[in-house]
Parts: structure tokens; C-alpha cells; sequence
């Protein structure tokens, strides 16, 4: 038998504990110098991560950090090139790593392992007889790295308004304490028996956060006896560029007296994730305080922090900032061997640059001046995201045209501050990779770029996130504390379906067959054959039964008939919607038999809600037989009976949803929120009728009463108003690509293309909308506008532009009046619609 084998490729401080009760974690330090001869090789490729959070830099200049986040069975690392910092001579190579302690519930949003650990390998793709390689060997982990424990950081857990992140730091260095280094230790993990470290590595999936520098706007609430133009010129227009500068306010900063207080409000351009750098000259002594508040808004006292708050306008600068606080206490003069060289001229300069990038639309800087004076440089701000490339486009003219524009970029925003190493439900509270949030983003973000690359993602974590015992997946992946709610494994189901439909790979989708059959059977085994045919909730410890944020619904968001009766309407109607979908996937995968059987179990699932939950006007909360007419209706209900085909399309599903959306119901259908807003707009879609078209511009009006309170991404819902960026309210995305332009894949992957536009919403309408991409790249864009050419006469044309031009693919075209025509993409594709008589006519060309 073989020796055993181990793997220390990871390596540690050998002294570092987790008892410390006053803080999410530490961060530990990592260093090692490299002399090289002459001129240093083109490329030092690198294998690096960390757990939990690492940053990498080299002679004084950031190269990258990571990892994306992951969790034990997928713990990603990411491929470095190091050759292009390295400089003849000495090479400062220095890692930062954030752990977050594995013993506690803080930090929720960061999975770990049950040690701390760094790893830097060679890429193995590198020849071993190259420099670059043998210098990449070099650098590998081990006793020659030195490593420090910083005890002065620490990430407060009782900061009132983080619940979720704990990444904010307060910072105190007390006057002669120093880092203390030691030689870093080698982990020895058996790897041999079926045994390996705790993390099962993978290569990044995603590519880098996309960085771009940005700017605050102005100013407000001043409190200093400087002179608000000195503010202005080191915090709006950059430092050291104002002429009017006073003698306190120097090229290259603002001197801010001994003693002295100043407290400031920032304002960023937008609500934006961004990571920043707070610069001052190096003091002679210590003692200076910074402080710095996030905020997403101006606001009156919260109700409860952080989940109920009173927001109006967003700039009523008459309010208060709340939000969690960043603290450092600036140590001043530093002898040359305690610099950590994490940025240039560390000899003259003290930088704070916060680890974890924030998010605001607000900073209040408070600065306490020590005895001595104290030079503030300003503020670097580099706005950090997933490199959307937001390709698609729509413009409306037009009476009800006004305000749309807005509406679309409002949306993208929202959309690309929610993306970062995983899609997220709200950056500025949480961070967490949602299953019903991310479905409809990813959605969203098919539609502005065609783009899967973060969708894929999603989608294994998800799935990875399975628990057998219970037959779910968590309501969040990845995370250290996992969450379920059954009906968010659904829609991680309606997800797979949706990439199918967007991407035809089959290949991809078939190791999740296993696990949709599983989460189905999670709801199966719990449908009351003997009674009603429909499944009961499941309301054990653990399992939260969430439907939706509504006032009636506190606190935990479920319709109070469910909870009386065990049997959840909105429950069946989604799982019924979910089998349809999943019997898709089973077509897709070569078992027809179990697609049948789906689908018999969701018209078993559709006759029990007809028979018990539908009152033969509307479909209650729970069972019809003693439901309270003024509590236990909503229009939840009523969009997922279209939805789950319970409600067939037709008259009565038009009356059924114009009467629970209208306003005249007295308040009897519970309103649903912004986060189902898409599917309340596919059932009016589903319906027909021209239902969609008649409430498709009063739709809009909370998402303009938004605008009109000054937001720059959409809130979470209307009733917490607790996050003011949420990619759930970016619906206007899909509705003017999907909908407006009707523009949808017909076949899987774009094997065939669908234009159905609503060219009554409109008299001028242009879009363009991308086909599928690879590697972030469009396969091709569809192209659709119409413009009134005479009194009830359009002009409509269409174009479909592949990458490829040999390809060509069939375009479905659905005019109003007209039956289908199919047409070459290559074709010309111009029409008149007479609206007199609502036909369409081909032009002759």
C-alpha cells in the first residue's frame, strides 16, 4: 500500500485563535521579499486564494483580491500574473487576509472553513524549466513567508445597522504597540484514502470585478471652520485643483488645525458599491479620529433599526444619515519596519482603505484633529461591480413615453450594483445570492447582455447548497448561516428552466436533474391525497413558509389563512408552475416518462386548487371553505392561478386580475410588492386579451413616485423601505425587451427568434436586444423599431444581426391581426400595420 499523502500548500499563522468575543474576525498579514537580478521574467503565474478574503499586492500596488465567494465544496481560486509588478532588485510581495471566524454566525455572507488559510501555487499550466515558473515555485507557501495577527482591527458585532455583513472596522493602534511577525506554518492535510483538505478547490468562474473611478457630486450639513470651497476642492473636485484655494488648503490637501472638529456630508452621484481609500499626510503624532457613516439616504429615525424605516426624499438634506460606521484612529509617524507596503510613499501618507468594498449613496465624515495639525489629501473612490456589458437599448417617444428612459437606466444600475462575486439582494445590508431574487435578475441580465457567466454560477451554488435530509436547497447560497424556504428551491427550478430556454446547453443542465427530482419530492410527499390534493406546509423548526413583504403579512411575510389551515394557495400554485417547468428539463434530458409524470402531478395539484382554494370568482389565501373575505384574499393568488394554469387565459382571468389590481377593491386583495411585480406582468401577459397593454403605463406609477422621492436605484419594498437597491424592482428591463419589443427565444439557445411586438404602447419605439453571449460576448442583437409614417399607419422593421454572418436563423414575426409570418434572419423584415383595420402588411422590397 502507498505511503500516505498529504497537502501543505496551505499556509497560517501558527499562533492565531478564534476566542476572541469582540469581533467577526481578524485580519493577518502575510509578507516576503524577492531579490531578483536583472530584469524579471514576462510572466509569474500564481494559483492563489485564501479563507475567507485575501488581497494581493506587490511593490506598494494592489494586483487583485478575492477569492469569489464560495463555500467548502466549491471553493474557488484565482489565476495571478504577477511578472508585470516585479521590478529589478528587491520585490515587496505582501497578502492581506480577512478571516472571518468559522465558530460564529457573523458575517453571514462569507462561507469558511474550519481553519484560517492561504495558498499560493504555482499555475500548473506553467513549463517547470521557465524563470516564470521558477520563480512562481518560488513564492509557493511556506516557512519563508512571514506572517502578523493585526489585533488593532477588529469588525464590530453590535453595530446596529450590520445584521449581515460585519466587514466595517474600527481601528485603534494604542502608542507603542507594534505587529509582531513570525514565520508563517505550513497546514498538513492528509489527501491520500479518500480524505482531502476542507476545501474543494475550483478555478474562478466569473471574470475580475470591473473597477472604475469615481466622484462625489457636493456637499452638505458643513460643520468646520473651514471654508466650504477648501471641502469642496479636495472632496468634489479632487484636491489640490481649486484656484480660490485659502492659505489653510495647500496643493496637495487641506490643513485641518490641532484640536479641531469638522463633521461633512458626501454625495455620491448615485447609490454605488465602491472601494475607497481615506488619504492624509503622516502626522508627527497620533491621536487624530476618523469616522465615516453609510447612508443610502436622508431620512427621519428609523422605526427599527435597520428594518423599518421612514424614508421620503432622498435629499432632504434637513434629515439624518443612518447607517453603519467605519472608525480609524491615525497613528502618525511609523518607523520604516512596520510600513506594510500596501500603497506608495507609506513614509509621507496614511491611507484607511477599508478591506470590503461599501455601499452608499451618502458618506458623513467626522474628523477629530489631534495636537497636531493634520494634512487631509482626500478621498480615492473606485465603484466596483461585475463587468456587465449592458448592450441592449430601448427608447420610447411618445405621450406616455415621458420618464422611460429613466426608468431603463435606473434599472441597469440597480441591476449592476446587485452583482458582484455573486448576484445579491441588497449590497447595502446583506449580500446574500437569493433563489426568487436571482431568478428574475438573472433574467434581467440575459436581456441587457446576454450574458450567463454569473447565472451558471448561481445555479451550482444553489444546487450545491442541496440538503438531502430535508430534499431542498437553502434560500441562499452561498452563506455561513443557510436559510430554507421551500419556495425558493422552486424558483432556483423555474432558473434552470429559463437557461435552457436562453441557451439550449443541455450538457450543463443534466447533473441537476438529481437534485430538481429531489426538491420536488420534498412538496410531493407532502400533498393530501386523501382530502384536497394539495400540499401541506411543511412548518417545522427551520422551514420559514415565506411568500412575500406585505403590511398584512408581518412579520414573516405569510398570508395569516395559511398558517391557520397548513394548506398555502401561493405553495401549490408554485409548484404546480414548477413541475411544468421542470418537466422541460426532463424532455431536455432524454426521460420522457418523468416529464409525464410531472405534468400529471401538476394538473392533480391545478384540480385541487380549483376544487378547494377557488371561491368561482377568486382564488383565496387557502381553502375557500370558510376564508375571511377581508383578510384572506390577495393578488398574489390571483397572478399565480394564470401562472400555475389553474386560472385558464381568457375573459374571466382578464376580470379576475383588472378587478384584484385596481384600485376599487377596497382594500380587500392584499397588494403584492415590488418583488412580484415580473410575475404579476407575465400573468397579464399570460392572459391576453390586451389586459397587458391597457395596465401596462399605470404599472409604473410606484417605480415614478420613486423617482420623484429622488432615488437612483430601486427600493427594496415599499413597506420596510429598508434597502434603496434591490435588482427585483429592475422589471422595466425585461418589459421593454421582452414585451414592449417582444422580442423572446423561440427555440432553445436562439435556435430560432420570436418578435411580438406591442406596437400600441408606443407610436415610436426602438430597441435592441442580445441573443445569447459567449464569454460575455453577444452571438448576435435583434433589432426592432416603428414609427407612425400617417394617421393609423406604422411602420415596423426588424433585423437580426448574427456574429456569424454565414448562419442564419427563422424569425417568428407576430403582427396584430396577422397570423405568424416565419422569415429568414437574412430577409428583409419591414411592415405597415393599418391600424383602421389592424392587418399587416409585408412591403414588397
Amino acid at each position: 500500500m502507498a505511503a500516505e499523502q498529504f497537502d501543505d500548500t496551505w499556509i497560517w499563522h501558527p499562533s492565531f485563535t478564534e476566542e476572541r468575543a469582540d469581533t467577526a474576525g481578524l485580519l493577518v498579514h502575510f509578507r516576503r521579499d524577492l531579490v531578483l537580478d536583472g530584469e524579471p521574467p514576462e510572466s509569474v503565474k500564481l494559483h492563489l486564494t485564501a479563507d475567507t478574503r485575501y488581497k494581493l499586492f506587490v511593490n506598494s500596488r494592489l494586483v487583485t483580491f478575492g477569492p469569489v465567494k464560495g463555500d467548502l465544496s466549491r471553493w474557488f481560486y484565482d489565476e495571478v500574473d504577477i511578472g508585470p509588478f516585479l521590478v529589478p532588485g528587491t520585490n515587496r510581495i505582501r497578502v492581506l487576509v480577512l478571516r472571518f471566524f468559522n465558530s460564529t454566525y457573523y458575517a453571514a455572507t462569507f462561507p469558511r472553513g474550519p481553519v484560517g488559510g492561504l495558498r499560493i501555487v504555482a499555475a500548473d499550466k506553467q513549463n517547470e524549466d521557465t524563470s516564470g515558473s521558477s520563480l512562481a515555485h518560488e513564492l509557493r507557501g511556506g516557512s519563508a513567508w512571514e506572517t502578523a495577527i493585526d489585533p488593532f482591527t477588529i469588525l464590530p458585532i453590535n453595530e446596529p445597522e450590520d445584521d449581515f455583513l460585519h466587514t466595517y472596522e474600527r481601528v485603534t493602534r494604542p502608542a507603542g504597540q507594534e505587529l509582531e511577525w513570525v514565520a508563517a506554518r505550513s497546514h498538513r492535510f492528509q489527501k491520500s484514502t479518500g480524505v482531502v483538505p476542507p476545501w474543494h478547490l475550483s478555478p474562478r468562474l466569473i471574470p475580475r470585478m470591473a473597477l472604475k473611478t469615481a466622484h462625489f457630486t457636493s456637499l452638505h450639513n458643513v460643520q468646520s471652520r473651514l471654508p466650504l470651497a477648501d471641502w469642496e476642492a479636495v472632496l468634489v473636485h479632487g484636491g489640490g485643483g481649486a484656484e480660490d484655494r485659502s492659505e489653510t488648503s495647500p496643493r496637495g490637501g487641506l490643513v485641518l488645525p490641532a484640536g479641531s472638529s469638522h463633521r461633512i456630508d458626501i454625495e455620491a452621484p448615485h447609490h454605488m458599491t465602491a472601494f475607497l481609500r481615506f488619504r492624509f499626510g503622516r502626522s508627527s503624532t497620533a491621536g487624530s479620529k476618523l469616522s465615516v457613516r453609510y447612508a443610502e439616504s436622508y431620512e427621519d429615525t428609523p422605526v427599527l433599526v435597520p428594518y423599518l424605516r421612514r424614508k421620503g426624499h432622498r435629499c432632504d438634506y434637513s434629515k439624518s444619515l443612518f447607517g453603519p460606521v467605519d472608525q480609524y484612529e491615525l497613528q502618525g509617524a511609523a518607523p520604516p519596519e512596520q510600513l506594510l507596503g500596501h500603497y506608495a510613499d507609506e513614509e509621507n501618507r496614511e491611507v484607511f482603505a477599508p478591506f470590503h468594498f461599501r455601499s452608499f449613496r451618502f458618506l458623513q465624515l467626522t474628523i477629530d484633529v489631534g495636537p497636531s495639525d493634520l494634512v487631509f489629501e482626500g478621498v480615492d473612490v473606485q465603484e466596483a461591480n461585475y463587468p456587465l456589458d449592458v448592450v441592449a437599448s430601448a427608447q420610447a417617444a411618445g405621450p406616455d413615453a415621458a420618464g422611460m428612459d429613466k426608468l431603463w437606466s435606473t434599472s441597469v444600475r440597480t441591476l449592476v450594483n446587485c452583482m458582484h462575486d455573486t448576484y445579491e439582494d441588497c449590497p447595502f445590508y446583506e449580500q446574500l445570492q437569493y433563489a426568487m431574487d436571482t431568478r428574475s435578475t438573472i433574467l434581467f441580465t440575459y436581456y441587457v447582455s446576454g450574458d450567463d457567466r454569473l447565472a451558471r454560477q448561481a445555479m451550482l451554488q444553489l444546487r450545491d447548497s442541496f440538503q438531502p435530509g430535508l430534499g431542498l436547497t437553502s434560500s441562499r447560497a452561498p452563506a455561513h448561516k443557510p436559510q430554507v424556504i421551500p419556495h425558493f428551491s422552486l424558483f432556483w427550478v423555474a432558473m434552470l428552466a429559463d437557461h435552457w430556454a436562453f441557451f439550449g446547453d443541455a450538457a450543463f443542465l443534466a447533473p441537476f436533474g438529481p437534485v430538481v427530482d429531489a426538491v420536488l419530492g420534498y412538496f410531493d410527499a407532502r400533498v393530501d391525497r386523501a382530502a384536497t390534493g394539495l400540499v401541506v406546509s411543511d412548518n417545522r423548526d427551520g422551514v420559514w413558509n415565506f411568500v412575500d413583504w406585505t403590511e398584512q403579512w408581518r412579520p414573516y411575510g405569510i398570508p395569516p389563512a395559511a398558517v391557520r389551515t397548513s394548506v398555502c394557495t401561493y405553495t401549490n400554485h408554485l409548484y404546480a408552475y414548477a413541475l411544468k417547468r421542470a418537466a422541460e428539463l426532463a424532455r431536455v434530458a432524454g426521460r420522457p416518462h418523468l416529464a409525464e409524470e410531472y405534468v400529471e402531478r401538476a394538473a392533480g395539484v391545478v384540480r385541487g386548487l380549483r376544487a378547494h382554494c377557488f371561491d368561482r370568482t377568486f382564488f383565496t389565501d387557502s381553502l375557500a371553505a370558510g376564508a375571511d373575505a377581508a383578510g384572506d384574499y390577495s393578488v398574489h393568488n390571483q397572478v399565480w392561478a394564470v401562472l400555475s394554469g389553474a386560472a385558464a387565459p381568457g375573459p374571466a382571468a382578464r376580470d379576475m386580475l383588472r378587478h384584484c389590481l385596481s384600485g376599487e377593491t377596497n382594500g380587500r386583495f392584499v397588494q403584492a410588492s415590488v418583488s412580484m411585480a415580473f410575475y404579476t406582468l407575465r400573468a397579464l401577459s399570460a392572459v391576453g386579451g390586451g389586459l397587458y397593454d391597457e395596465l401596462f403605463h399605470g404599472f409604473w406609477a410606484p417605480w415614478r413616485a420613486q423617482l420623484d422621492n429622488g432615488v437612483t436605484t430601486w427600493e427594496e419594498d415599499a413597506v420596510s423601505q429598508r434597502s434603496d437597491c434591490h435588482a427585483w424592482g429592475s422589471a422595466p428591463l425585461y418589459e421593454l425587451t421582452a414585451e414592449v419589443a417582444g422580442v423572446r427565444p423561440a427555440g432553445p439557445g436562439w435556435a430560432a427568434v420570436c418578435v411580438e411586438p406591442r406596437l400600441a404602447l408606443f407610436p415610436e419605439f426602438k430597441a435592441a436586444v442580445p441573443m445569447k453571449a459567449v464569454d460575455g460576448s453577444p452571438t448576435g442583437m435583434v433589432h426592432v423599431s416603428w414609427r407612425g409614417v400617417s394617421p393609423g399607419v406604422q411602420s415596423v422593421a426588424l433585423r437580426v444581426e448574427l456574429a456569424d454572418p454565414a448562419v442564419t436563423v427563422p424569425v417568428h414575426v407576430k403582427l396584430p391581426g396577422q397570423p405568424v409570418h416565419v422569415l429568414d434572419s437574412s430577409s428583409p423584415m419591414d411592415f405597415v400595420v393599418r391600424r383602421s383595420t389592424q392587418k399587416a402588411v409585408v412591403e414588397q422590397n
